[in-house]
C-alpha cells in the first residue's frame, strides 16, 4: 500500500565530513519510529525519492545522515534550514530488539549513522551497549561524541592507523574483550565489511542492516530484494532492512 509524503521542515544542516551531511528535520505527528527504520526524501522533479536511514529521533525532531553519491543525494544535502520537504515514511520492520545486556554495535563508514538511534533506545531500556566504529580515516569518523553518550565503551577504528585501532572492522574486532560478552551484534556498513563479518563465523547472532537502491519503498516494485539462505527472495523495503546476517546470502 502506498503511503502518502507528509510535509517537513529542515531545520539544521550541517556537514559532518565531506560528502556526508547531517540534515534534523521536523515531521509533525510522526508517531513512533522504531531503530532500523527510514525514510524516503523527495529529491525534487527530476529523480526518484532517496531511502534515508533514522540515525536519530527526538519527538517529531528526526536526524538524517546523507551521503552525497549522485544527483538525487546531492540535491537533498544543499538544501538550506526552513526549507519545507515531502517526506515518506516511517518505513521498513526495524530492528529485533533483544533485552539481555551487553551487546555490540559494528559501523563501518556511513553505516555508523542508523546505529545511534538503535544505541540510545537501548541506553533507555538499561541494555548495555559496546561500539566499534570505524573507517578509512579519521577524518570520516563521525557522530563519535553521540554514541559515547549512550555507550558503555566506543572503539574506533581507522585503516591508515590515524585514529584508534589500525585495520578494518573485522581485523579489529576478533581482538576485542568486550566481543565475547555478548550473545547478539547489529551490523551496518558496506557489503563488503558485512561479507567478511560472516566469512568470521562469530557464535553470536548477527543482525545486520541492508542498504539497497529503492524505487517505491513499498515492496511492490521488488527492486531491493535480497536472496534468503532459504532460496527465497526478501524485500528490503519492507521485510528488513535488518536481516539476521546468517539467514542471508551475499
Amino acid at each position: 500500500m502506498k503511503m502518502e509524503p507528509r510535509r517537513a521542515i529542515l531545520l539544521e544542516r550541517r556537514e559532518l565530513a565531506r560528502g556526508l551531511i547531517a540534515l534534523r528535520v521536523r515531521i509533525q505527528g510522526v508517531g513512533e519510529i522504531k531503530p532500523g527504520q527510514f525514510f524516503e526524501l523527495q529529491t525534487g522533479k527530476t529523480f526518484l525519492p532517496r531511502a534515508i536511514s533514522v540515525s536519530d529521533c527526538m519527538n517529531e525532531d528526526i536526524l538524517f545522515v546523507v551521503r552525497v553519491v549522485g544527483p538525487g543525494t546531492s540535491w537533498i544535502s544543499q538544501l538550506q534550514p526552513e526549507t519545507p520537504m515531502d517526506i515518506r515514511g516511517p518505513l521498513g520492520c526495524g530492528a529485533p530488539m533483544v533485552s539481555e545486556s551487553p551487546v555490540m554495535l559494528c559501523a563501518g563508514g556511513v553505516g555508523v549513522a542508523p546505529l545511534l538511534y538503535l544505541a540510545r533506545k537501548f541506553k533507555e531500556c538499561g541494555i548495555v551497549c559496546y561500539a566499534l566504529i570505524a573507517s578509512r580515516t579519521s577524518t570520516e569518523l563521525i557522530l563519535v561524541s553521540e554514541f559515547r553518550t549512550c555507550c558503555e565503551r566506543v572503539i574506533l577504528a581507522t585503516e591508515d592507523g590515524s585514529e584508534g585501532e589500525k585495520g578494518l572492522l573485522t581485523d579489529v574486532l576478533p581482538s576485542l574483550p568486550e566481543l565475547y560478552e555478548t550473545k547478539v551484534l547489529y551490523a551496518c556498513g558496506p557489503e563488503a565489511m558485512l561479507v567478511s563479518l560472516k566469512a568470521l563465523a562469530l557464535k553470536q547472532t548477527i543482525y545486520a542492516f541492508l542498504e539497497s537502491r529503492m524505487g517505491c519503498g513499498t515492496g511492490l516494485c521488488v527492486g531491493c530484494a535480497v536472496l534468503g539462505c532459504d532460496e527465497i527472495y526478501h524485500r528490503v523495503c519492507t521485510e528488513g532492512p535488518v536481516f539476521n546476517l546468517k539467514e542471508i546470502l551475499l
